[in-house]
């Protein structure tokens, strides 16, 4: 089994300065549309494996919409917060060795936000995703987009932002493709702020989410949502 390396443990090292660093406008929209959007009704009496579930806002979630959650996280301080608050089952799993852990075709939905860009290989964290989900099952995820990691980085090097683990966005194209070689329908794709949401513009920015998802190409966030096959 691989062991994941000091760069990859940055959140866990963050502590109570995680919570701090994040926008809650930020992780209230990803759980409107990846939760809320995305999988809606689909989550009562399934099973649903969070992998990188961080502080647990997801996994909360999930949870109160009746889904049977395991939540998973190479960070054990981080789980056992959601043990203790939440009371979803935990493992401590590496994204990169899920189906390893877990065995194949195990859960009847896979969600993951703002995980795979923090693994030394996000497609391979794709993959592993797709490999625990049962057939017919759903993934959905989100990650960065690597259009804004020049801003991102910059943003890190001036010491605006507490993080500096390993950071490896994507892009549309490369998760569609990625999702299709391993036999996941697309079903549907949304991106997440057009300019960034630290500025005091959420009205806005909920708007243009909304009506210019023409521009999801250029947005800051990737939000996809995926049926894996019967037949892989």
């Amino acid at each position: 089994m691989r062991h994941p390396t000091q760069k990859e443990y940055a959140h866990e090292r963050l502590g109570e300065r995680f919570r701090t660093a994040l926008s809650d406008y930020d992780t209230h929209r990803r759980l409107e549309v990846l939760v809320d959007e995305f999988l809606g009704q689909k989550l009562s009496a399934r099973t649903v494996l969070e992998v990188g579930a961080g502080l647990g806002f997801f996994s909360e979630r999930l949870q109160k919409r009746g889904a049977a959650v395991t939540a998973t996280d190479i960070g054990e301080n981080m789980l056992q917060e959601i043990r203790e608050n939440i009371g979803c089952h935990c493992e401590c799993v590496d994204a990169l060795s899920l189906k390893e852990h877990f065995g194949p075709n195990r859960f009847d939905i896979v969600l993951s936000s703002e995980c795979i860009e923090h693994t030394p290989d996000p497609m391979e964290a794709v993959r592993q995703m797709v490999a625990v989900l049962k057939p017919g099952g759903y993934i959905a995820l989100s990650t960065p987009n690597y259009l804004w990691y020049p801003l991102v980085r910059a943003a890190t090097l001036l010491k605006l932002r507490p993080f500096n683990g390993l950071e490896n966005f994507s892009s549309f194209r490369l998760i569609r493709e990625t999702l299709h070689a391993a036999g996941v329908n697309i079903l549907r794709e949304s991106g997440l702020h057009l300019f960034p949401f630290q500025l005091p513009f959420h009205s806005l920015s909920h708007w243009c989410d909304v009506h210019l998802q023409v521009t999801r190409s250029i947005m800051i966030n990737i939000c996809v949502l995926g049926q894996k096959g019967y037949c892989v």
